[in-house]
């Protein structure tokens, strides 16, 4: 019998294993192989450029400066994501500023980035983002993060992005800060910048952070900023942060036409707020929400509402701002679109502007400021002084009518990690009440 000439087929190539790889600013080479501290590369350009297989770990020298972008392009698993970090002793990396619009740039999934610095305040600064997210399932943890306009960006592709327990500081740069009394009335109300987050995907998760200086002046507003901007975001949940002397907490918004028209395909609804503290003598909101018409049902549409069932529980705000208001909902706001229960608030001007809701998305608060305006009092409400611990910010003095004053456990711990009615009860506010013997 003749030979066979059909041959069986080549076997198909191995993926690439993971691999650690190492950038030294000072010491590294472009040329060297990258695996090894004796052997890294010293570019970012080439960090970016190489393959990172899934598992794979982008190590950056602590005590050096990069004055590049990083581009991770590589999509990491579920089970073995694509991480980034720093080696060796002292100070975090730095990512400062070039002309890339982000200093960081995570366009795959599955990516997850730590100790890392990225901008710096003034000369060198990022751009416009520290961080720009774009993939999904990315996550961010224990960076310091400053400078920028948006000290993260979560474009509004990306999904299922957690950003855990880093520090944004003087994120306080505009991007868009525009005087219409020189350019024309076309250019009011159009400033923007200076946020800690800049959120438009959805389904993040923003926990444990401490964001401070999230602050600038504006032609428009006076000040703007924010900690945490959604903007064509839902289900994005917002827990356990620290906000201070940022000029908001929280804004949210959409997209629609004057013809009522939607631009925000899948809307932006239920994002949820809960156990933050936010404080600050240079702060003026707490959280600003809004509906669907400017002023009544058939007014001039609001171009930034509605944005339905945010809600906004066992949050502490204390802002002793002239011009301060805690709880805002407005444009023809309703119960539709805020529900607040078990917050503990003072601010100066307006505990609540929420002229909309009633009883039903309105309960067991403790509210105190030289205004209240909402649909009614509400249910359980209490009118008077948190009574917060000037020792200890946003904390409970013993006699607050916010101790037990919740009906509902929302959460596990409070922001001081303490269990949820450890003392027997569950308070109003962020921080639960630890009686001292």
């Amino acid at each position: 019998m003749a030979a066979s000439l059909i041959t069986a087929p080549a076997a198909a190539a191995a993926p690439d294993d993971p691999a650690t790889y190492y950038v030294d600013d000072i010491g590294g080479n472009d040329a060297n192989e990258g695996k090894s501290a004796a052997t890294a590369w010293r570019t970012l350009t080439k960090a970016g450029a190489a393959t990172l297989a899934p598992g794979s770990r982008l190590l950056l020298r602590r005590g050096g400066t990069w004055a590049e972008q990083l581009v991770i392009a590589e999509s990491g698993e579920q089970d073995s994501p694509i991480v980034v970090d720093a080696y060796g002793t002292g100070a975090r990396p730095v990512i400062k500023g070039t002309d890339a619009v982000s200093c960081v740039l995570l366009s795959g999934d599955h990516i997850e980035v730590y100790n890392l610095q990225v901008g710096v305040e003034g000369a060198g600064r990022c751009e416009w983002s520290g961080f720009s997210i774009e993939g999904d399932h990315n996550f961010l943890n224990r960076n310091y993060i400053t400078g920028a306009s948006a000290g993260v960006f979560i474009d509004e592709e990306a999904d299922y992005t957690s950003i855990n327990n880093n520090e944004f500081v003087n994120n306080n740069v505009m991007s868009v800060n525009t005087d219409a009394s020189e350019m024309g009335e076309e250019y009011a109300n159009d400033d923007s910048g200076a946020f800690a987050m800049l959120v438009h995907g959805d389904d993040s998760e923003i926990s444990w952070n401490d964001i401070r200086g999230s602050i600038a002046p504006s032609f428009d507003y006076v000040f703007d900023g924010a900690a945490v901007e959604i903007f064509k975001g839902s289900r994005n949940w917002v827990h356990h942060n620290i906000s201070v002397d940022n000029d908001t907490f929280t804004e949210l918004g959409t997209l629609t036409s004057a013809n009522g028209e939607s631009q925000d395909p899948d809307g932006t609804a239920d994002n949820v707020f809960e156990y933050n503290a936010v404080h600050g003598e240079r702060t003026r909101g707490g959280m600003v929400t809004r509906g669907p018409y400017k002023e009544e049902a058939g007014s001039p549409i609001e171009p930034n509402g509605p944005v339905l069932r945010t809600v906004f529980r066992n949050n502490s705000i204390y802002l002793p701002n002239e011009d301060a208001e805690g709880v805002v909902c407005d444009a023809s706001c309703t119960n539709e679109h805020l529900t607040m229960t078990q917050n503990a608030v003072y601010a100066k001007k307006k505990s609540v502007y929420a002229p909309g809701v009633t009883a039903a998305a309105n309960s067991y608060n403790v509210l105190d400021g030289d205004q209240y305006q909402a649909g009614d009092d509400g249910t359980g409400n209490v009118f008077e002084d948190p009574r917060f611990d000037p020792a200890d910010p946003l904390r409970l003095l013993a006699g607050s009518k916010a101790i037990g004053l919740g009906k509902v456990k929302y959460g596990q711990v409070d922001l001081n990690g303490v269990a949820i009615g450890a003392d027997g009860g569950i308070e109003a506010g962020a921080y639960e009440h630890v009686s001292t013997p």
